[in-house]
C-alpha cells in the first residue's frame, strides 16, 4: 500500500549527512495518511524475461556523494531488519548512482541484482490512469462521466466521476480494509479472489466514507472500478490495453501486468513479518488479481526509472491531458507539501507515485525542475508498504532537495506499528 508517514526519525551529523540509528526498533512498519494495495506475485521461471539491456553509461556522482547515499540505504535496511533493496538516482549535469545491496533470497543468500523483477504495487496506478485518460483523448470517455451506468450498486455511484475516482476524491470505501483482504490475504498471500469480489465488497459496505467530491482520501477500490471500466469500454483486458498503449511504445520491455503468482526471471524475493522478532515470511509468490488494477504490475529499477521520466512529461497524452493529469488535489501535511493529481502523487515538488504490498515498498519519484529522479525497492512490506522504503526515499530526497522537508516523513519508532 502507499503511505505517508509523518514524524521524524533523522539526525544530522556534524558532516550533514543524515543516519538511521541501528538501534532502532526492528521491523517498524508504516503508518499514514493513506495507504493503496498494490499487485503481488514472485517466484517461478515459467514467465521468464530477458534481463533489463546494461544502461548507456553516466557519469557517476562523487566518491563523497555515492558514499552518503550508500551509507542511507545500508543504515535503514539495518535499523528496519530489511534484507535488501535496489535504488537509483539520475540527476543531469551532476551525476547518477545505482546500487543492489543485501539479501534478494534468505534460502540461498543470493544478493539483490541491479536487473532484479519486483512488484511494484500502487505504482500500477500511474498505468492504469494513463490508460484512461487516453481514452478520454479519444472521446470514448469523459472525466465528467458517472460511475452508475458503467458499474451499479456503488454508494453514490450516479454522483461519482472519472476524475473523481483517478484523484482519489470519490469517498468511496477502500476493499483493503475488508477482513478478507486485511487478515485472510495478509494470512495467505495465494488466496483466491478476483476483481469483482472488491466491488461485492464495497457494495456489502454499503455506504459512502464522504460525498464524492467534498475531500480526498486515497482508496485502491476507485482503480479496481476503474480497470473494469476500461475492459467495458475496450472489450479487452486492462493487461491487454496497459501492454499495447503504455509499455510497448516507451519500450519497458522488463514491464508486464501479472497474470500468476510467479515473477519473471531474475527477481528478488519479497518478505513480510508478523511481528516484532517473528521470523520474515517468504511471501514472493501471490495472487495478483487480489491488486490486480491497483497494483498487479511487475518492472525492474531501469523501467520504472524510464517510466517516471514519462509519466512525469506526458509523453503519451495531449500537452491539455498532462494538465489535467497534474491538476493536483492538496492533501493535509504539517511539512512536505502532498497532493494527488489524476494517477500521480505530487509529494515536496517531487512526481510519481509509490507502492507497498505484501514483500515489497516501492518509490519513483521525478523532479520537474532539476529533472533528478530518484527509482527504489525493498523487499520487505506489507499491504501498508515498507518502512524501509519510506525512510531511503525521504532521506534521498532530503539530501538533494533540503530545503523541502522531506526528513519530517520519516516516523518516529514509537509511532509505527509492525510492518
Amino acid at each position: 500500500m502507499m503511505q505517508w508517514p509523518a514524524g521524524r526519525l533523522s539526525s544530522t551529523d556534524p558532516g550533514g549527512r543524515r543516519r538511521v540509528s541501528r538501534r532502532r526498533a526492528l521491523h517498524i512498519g508504516g503508518a499514514g495518511l493513506a495507504t493503496a494495495l498494490v499487485g503481488l506475485g514472485p517466484a517461478t521461471t515459467s514467465r521468464a524475461q530477458a534481463a533489463t539491456p546494461e544502461p548507456v553509461i553516466e557519469a557517476q556522482f562523487s566518491p563523497e556523494r555515492q558514499l552518503v547515499l550508500t551509507e542511507i540505504v545500508l543504515s535503514a535496511l539495518a535499523a528496519t531488519d530489511t534484507p535488501g533493496a535496489l535504488a537509483g538516482v539520475w540527476v543531469p549535469g551532476e551525476g547518477s548512482w545505482t546500487l543492489a545491496a543485501g539479501i534478494g533470497d534468505l534460502a540461498t543468500a543470493a544478493p539483490m541484482r541491479l536487473d532484479d523483477h519486483f512488484r511494484i504495487a500502487s505504482i500500477t496506478k500511474t498505468f492504469v490512469a494513463t490508460v484512461v485518460l487516453q481514452l478520454v483523448g479519444e472521446g470514448r470517455l469523459s472525466l465528467d462521466d458517472r460511475l452508475g451506468p458503467f458499474i451499479t450498486g456503488i454508494p453514490n455511484g450516479d454522483e461519482i466521476t472519472i476524475r473523481q475516482l483517478l484523484n482519489m476524491t470519490a469517498g468511496i470505501y477502500n476493499y483493503i480494509n475488508d477482513p478478507v483482504i486485511a487478515v485472510d490475504y495478509d494470512r495467505d498471500p495465494l488466496l483466491p479472489f478476483m476483481p469483482e469480489q472488491a466491488v461485492e465488497i464495497v457494495r456489502a459496505h454499503g455506504k459512502a466514507d464522504f460525498p464524492p467530491g467534498t475531500r480526498s482520501q486515497y482508496s485502491d477500490t476507485n482503480y479496481i472500478l476503474l480497470g473494469l471500466i476500461v475492459e467495458q469500454i475496450t472489450g479487452r483486458s486492462v493487461a491487454a490495453e496497459i501492454t499495447e498503449r503504455v509499455l510497448v511504445p516507451l519500450g519497458l520491455r522488463q514491464t508486464s501486468f501479472a497474470a500468476t503468482p510467479e515473477l519473471p526471471d531474475p527477481y528478488a524475493h519479497g518478505y513480510a513479518v508478523d511481528h516484532v522478532g517473528a521470523p520474515l515470511r517468504d511471501v514472493t509468490r501471490s495472487n495478483p488479481d487480489v491488486a490486480w488494477s491497483a497494483g498487479a504490475m511487475i518492472s525492474t529499477l531501469g523501467d520504472l526509472r524510464m517510466w517516471v521520466d514519462a509519466l512525469v512529461a506526458g509523453s503519451l497524452l495531449s500537452p491539455e491531458l498532462q494538465a489535467e493529469r497534474l491538476d493536483i488535489e492538496a492533501w493535509p501535511s504539517r511539512s512536505v507539501h502532498l497532493g494527488y493529481g489524476l494517477g500521480i502523487m505530487e509529494i515536496g515538488g517531487l512526481l510519481g507515485h509509490n507502492g507497498g504490498i505484501m514483500g515489497y515498498g516501492s518509490w519513483m519519484m521525478h523532479d520537474p525542475g532539476t529533472r533528478a529522479t530518484i527509482v527504489l525497492v525493498t523487499n520487505l512490506g506489507s499491504t501498508t508498504g515498507g518502512i524501509a522504503s519510506v525512510i531511503i526515499f525521504a532521506e534521498i530526497a532530503d539530501l538533494l532537495f533540503p530545503e523541502r522537508g522531506f526528513a519530517a516523513l520519516v516516523p518516529p519508532p514509537a509511532a509505527t506499528p509492525v510492518a
